[in-house]
Order: structure tokens, then sequence, then C-alpha cells
């Protein structure tokens, strides 16, 4: 080989180890954000094989707000059933676009959670006559 085929042999052979290095680096970042899960673990669809487990273990878990004023939720969730509907296409929709690496859950969270979210929990929403202590339809 000639030196001038060596030289861009090595450069891209340095280039590509650079890119490497880069997403190694990156991919470190986003575990230790994730304590040490990858995303998949951290919001696993098999950790979540109904929607039961998906709102119990995923949404609640993650979305909790302080209940009263503005802010409605009832323990039985499942016997309301525009909540049941609305949580479905929740979960569907989450388990489509939490595999986009790019924008899926930018996606969910500003077309899909954030609307649902004002509606779900909101004071003239499904559980408008529900509190803390009482489940009413």
């Amino acid at each position: 080989m000639t030196d001038v085929h060596s030289e861009r042999w090595q450069a891209e052979v340095d280039s590509r180890l650079a890119r490497l290095e880069l997403r190694a680096d990156e991919a470190a970042l986003t575990d230790a954000s994730l304590g040490g899960r990858s995303s998949v673990a951290a919001t696993g669809e098999q950790d979540y094989p109904d929607l039961d487990s998906w709102v119990h273990d995923y949404f609640c878990a993650t979305f909790w707000r302080p209940l009263g004023g503005e802010f409605r939720w009832c323990s039985k969730w499942q016997e309301h059933r525009e909540a049941v509907v609305r949580l479905d296409a929740l979960w569907c929709s989450w388990k489509a676009l939490r595999r986009d690496p790019a924008l899926g859950l930018s996606t969910w969270f500003h077309n899909f959670l954030d609307p649902q979210l004002l509606v779900l929990l909101g004071a003239r929403g499904p559980f408008v006559s529900c509190s803390p202590e009482r489940h009413e339809l």
C-alpha cells in the first residue's frame, strides 16, 4: 500500500472508531440516566402484559398528581368506561411510539398523553363524582 492509501485507510479507521466511541458514550449516558436500565427495560412493554398492570405500574406511578382541586382520580378506574377507553388508547399508542428512539415518547407526550391527562384527571372528566374516599359512577 502506498503512503497516501495507508493514510486514507488510517483516517477512515480513526473516523469510524471515533463514531463508535461516541455511540458508546451516548449509550452509557442513557444507561446511567435510567439507573442502569436500557430505555426498553425502564419502560418495558414486557413488564406490562395488560392494561391494568400498565395503568397501575407505569401510568399511576409515573404521572402522579396530588388529588383534589383540579385533579381527580378513582381507584376503581376500571368501572369508568370512558376512563378505560382513554387509558387503553394511551397504552396502545405508548406501546407503538416508545420504540421510536428519535421522537417516539416526545410525540406520545405531546399528541397523546398531555391532552388525555387534561380530560382524565380534569375536574370535569370521568372521575368528576369520585374522591379518594368515594367512588361514584
